[in-house]
């Protein structure tokens, strides 16, 4: 028993000693501390300085929450200043270059890719949906800005950022972002109309509670079926991005020859297993005269009362492309402004696609047909209808690639949607035969044009077309006829 008391008192006594001996080194450490030379630092200051042009690269592409992004980017900007100094005036500054500070840089680091990461998250809406709540954003916004300054502060940094009351600024993002769900939900017939004015109502009573935090949990408990709606809609988001991903992997995935095409083919099927459609299940309107050359018709599904569906022959060139398209495009089921797609279907060695039937066909037989109807306010309807087909593709991170007055639908009650989609992101005015490009250069972007190889299409290119098909909606005329 003695001996264990001793061996105890033994090392809690050397226990002691180390402590001590820490503490001494540590203000030794303050005291004197010990120079890195620069070729140490150098690699950090780079790196630093890599992750500060992310998150500004971040902010210019940001679509939501932009002034939250922005106060963190202006600390971002006033902190790159001071680093950079390190680098240009690293002679005059040779007492900063110590091991305390080499730790705080690496601090500092850490938290700006924490910055970027929150940035990257909350400006785009595949990934805002884990800060659905304000006071999520509020929350991470409120510890990164403190541990930044706190960093900043033991860099010795003079840095400047005056924002006045940043607190605001983030319930002016949320207001906005509210706004915009409401915008979006209001285009899914999922009869949620009334969702969006339900969340406001929501963010206003856990904004009137105050500190009590028992009671904004209660409410929020209370009320969370009400908002079930938009973590579906984001949800749904996340899902599609996820699959289009997916798919534009394996298709834009280099290809030396038809085997290797076939293969990658092979794993989008083993991924997304498509399952066809029962043609028994269809019977054919013959009252409707077919279109298109004959290669649409008009059928009805006899297991649904009244449902009108379109059938598009698929020729053999075709057929893979098609049901590449349908997988990803039947997830976009319940939004308005574009077209439904419900699947493949076969009849012996023919093969449709069939989708929502339009009753008015596409945007300019509607305008030629319908000279009397096609008044300002059914012009301005439309456009709406476009601009709402084309938001939600945005959010989904889909891009539609050929937006023309053919492209786009009308249907019986004159809701106008998107429709033939094209898939190859990869796409010039090279890659389309004659008959083609004379429709499609009237809508083609002049980046487009230029015919650069392997020329990425996006967002930007969909919007000049955009603004080429509302032209043609006002003055109902084909664009560049003459």
């Amino acid at each position: 028993m003695e001996d264990d008391n001793s061996i105890k008192n033994s090392a809690s006594f050397l226990n002691k000693m180390a402590q001590s001996a820490s503490s001494v080194i540590e203000a030794a450490t303050e005291i004197a501390p010990v120079l890195v030379p620069f070729t140490n630092f150098l690699p950090l200051i780079k790196e630093i300085g890599n992750i500060f042009d992310e998150i500004i690269d971040l902010v210019e592409a940001a679509e939501h929450n932009k002034r939250t992004c922005k106060i963190l980017k202006k600390r971002v900007d006033a902190a790159e200043s001071a680093v950079r100094d390190l680098k240009r005036d690293r002679e005059d500054k040779k007492d900063f270059f110590t091991s305390n500070n080499y730790l705080r840089l690496q601090d500092l680091s850490n938290i700006a890719t924490r910055i970027k990461d929150f940035i990257s998250e909350i400006s785009q809406m595949k990934t805002l949906a884990k800060y659905f709540k304000a006071k999520n954003i509020e929350k991470t916004f409120t510890e990164l800005r403190e541990e930044f300054d706190s960093c900043i502060n033991l860099l010795s940094f003079s840095i400047n950022v005056e924002i006045a009351d940043e607190l605001k600024e983030i319930k002016a993002d949320q207001d906005d972002f509210v706004k915009y769900l409401q915008e979006m939900i209001a285009g899914i017939k999922t009869g949620v109309e009334d969702i969006g004015v339900n969340v406001k109502e929501v963010r206003d009573d856990v904004n009137d509670v105050g500190d009590n935090v028992k009671e904004v949990r209660d409410d929020v408990k209370d009320l969370r079926k009400e908002i079930k709606d938009y973590f579906q809609f984001s949800s749904k988001v996340v899902q599609v991005n996820a699959m289009n991903n997916t798919m534009e992997k394996y298709m834009n995935k280099p290809s030396q020859n038809q085997k290797e095409i076939d293969k990658n083919q092979m794993e989008i099927d083993k991924i997304f297993q498509v399952h066809t459609l029962k043609i028994s299940d269809y019977k054919q309107d013959d009252n409707e005269k077919p279109r298109k050359d004959g290669r649409v018709t008009k059928w009805f599904n006899i297991r649904i009362e009244c449902d009108e569906v379109a059938f598009k022959i698929i020729s053999e060139e075709e057929k893979t492309d098609v049901q590449n398209q349908v997988t990803i495009l039947k997830e976009l089921h319940d939004w308005n402004n574009i077209i439904k797609f419900y699947g493949i279907t076969s009849d012996g060695n023919k093969r449709y696609l069939v989708t929502e039937w339009a009753e008015h066909g596409n945007l300019r037989e509607y305008y030629t047909n319908n000279k009397d109807q096609f008044d300002l306010r059914l012009k301005l309807c439309m456009s709406f209808d476009i601009a709402r087909g084309l938001n939600f593709l945005r959010a989904v991170e889909i891009v539609h690639r050929d937006i023309r007055a053919e492209n786009i639908l009308i249907t019986f009650n004159g809701t106008a949607k998107l429709a033939n989609f094209k898939l190859s992101r990869y796409l010039t005015a090279a890659t389309l035969n004659q008959k083609q490009n004379l429709e499609r250069v009237r809508y083609c972007a002049p980046e487009l044009l230029d015919r650069a190889p392997n020329f990425k299409y996006d967002q930007k290119c969909e919007v000049y077309s955009f603004g080429i098909l509302l032209w043609e909606i006002a003055e109902e005329r084909v664009p560049y006829q003459d």
